[in-house]
């Protein structure tokens, strides 16, 4: 009785540490959107290093900027300065999205008066690779009990190796007092 409680608990033992050996079963990869950042750059008039102007010829100012003459249809070389002030005065507001891929999302939206830019709000929410791993244990130890109507209680336990299962049980008549030994194989579809 001592051997074969022995040798159940050596197999118990070894099951334990054969089940901790896992193989890889497969990867999956999805792109999870991270945190939104949101906030707004208000322009200063004095940036500085980071500000360049050109100048550049009256001549390079665009068609809706000269006089025109109304007979004749033609433009004339007279700068139509209202033009340039209502322009210079007017208030526009940007909104475009910058770029929507596996990198993530950028929105902006701009203000630019007297021409700069007065404000710069921007959106980006950041996407990222998540790649989880699923692992599957090799060996797969399992205990059992039964019991049948020849009145043998058993015990025992065995292992699963991917599909094919051992397994032993021992085997006790409550009633005659018979002890017996019981192997078997497995196999999960």
């Amino acid at each position: 009785m001592k051997k074969e409680i022995i040798l159940v608990l050596i197999g118990f033992a070894l099951g334990f540490f054969f089940a901790r050996i896992t193989v890889k079963e497969n990867d999956r990869e999805r792109l999870v959107a991270g945190k939104t950042v949101k906030g707004t750059v208000y322009a200063d008039f004095k940036l500085g290093k980071e500000l360049r102007e050109f100048e550049t010829s009256i001549t390079e100012l665009p068609s809706i900027f000269w006089k025109v003459d109304t007979v004749n249809n033609y433009i004339t070389h007279s700068v139509d300065t209202g033009k340039i002030i209502a322009d210079f005065i007017l208030k526009r507001e940007y909104s475009f999205n910058v770029f929507n891929n596996e990198q993530g999302k950028l929105d902006i939206k701009q203000v630019v008066q007297y021409n700069r830019i007065q404000s710069f709000d921007y959106t980006f929410t950041p996407i990222h690779i998540e790649k989880t791993t699923y692992r599957k244990p090799l060996i797969m130890p399992y205990f059992s009990a039964t019991y049948n109507t020849l009145n043998y209680v058993g015990v025992g336990g065995g292992f699963f190796i991917k599909d094919l299962g051992l397994e032993y049980n021992y085997l006790y008549n409550n009633i005659s007092g018979n002890r017996a030994h019981q192997f078997g194989v497995k196999y999960k579809f």
